[in-house]
């Protein structure tokens, strides 16, 4: 699936003197320039290099689990990793195991779970604009109706632009209230005509 024509395998010699050029212009200059006096420079090997590159992807999956579970006050070790995506499997275990769980669940189509749902999500564009009207003004909810519908129209052209057709299309509108005196605004849907 890679080069120009999506047919060659991944090109180890070619990953290798990236890494060996990342060592040698990068890692090691910093590692000299920061070691304790006296002290030999640390040395690092391509293998650990790209073991840190493996480290910090993880932990940047860990990042995501941890604010849903934890931060929450609730224990990821009390839970199963359910892992998809084609390097679902490459991470399942380390991303486990930094997370203190036990189990990892692969389902046998783990590969294309991403791209299942990515093909069967909803596709979403959202524009917005500031209004900075005073709600029960005179005039207000026509101003807002006219800005809503110049932003629905801008939507639904982009959208066509993609292949959507006017049936498969719907417009949600949402107002960004705030309270006078704040400055933190609550979304709220539009009331139906004739409602608010």
């Amino acid at each position: 699936i890679f080069g120009p024509d999506e047919d060659q395998p991944l090109d180890v010699e070619g990953t290798r003197a990236a890494f060996e050029a990342m060592l040698s212009g990068e890692v090691h200059p910093f590692y000299e320039a920061t070691s304790p006096a006296g002290a030999p420079p640390r040395r690092m090997s391509v293998e650990q290099l790209a073991h840190g590159f493996l480290e910090v992807a993880n932990e940047a999956m860990c990042r995501p689990i941890r604010e849903m579970t934890q931060m929450r006050g609730h224990d990821a070790a009390a839970h199963v990793l359910a892992s998809f995506g084609g390097a679902g499997g490459q991470h399942a275990c380390a991303v486990a195991r930094s997370l203190g769980m036990t189990r990892v669940y692969v389902h046998r189509h783990a590969s294309i779970l991403s791209a299942v749902g990515i093909a069967l999500a909803d596709v979403v564009v959202e524009k917005q604009e500031a209004a900075a009207l005073t709600l029960g003004e005179p005039g207000a909810a026509e101003r807002v109706s006219v800005r809503h519908a110049a932003l629905a129209a801008a939507v639904e052209e982009q959208l066509a632009a993609q292949g959507f057709a006017p049936p498969l299309l719907r417009t949600d509108r949402f107002l960004n209230l705030r309270y006078a005196g704040t400055d933190t605004a609550i979304m709220v849907s539009e009331p139906a005509a004739g409602r608010g």
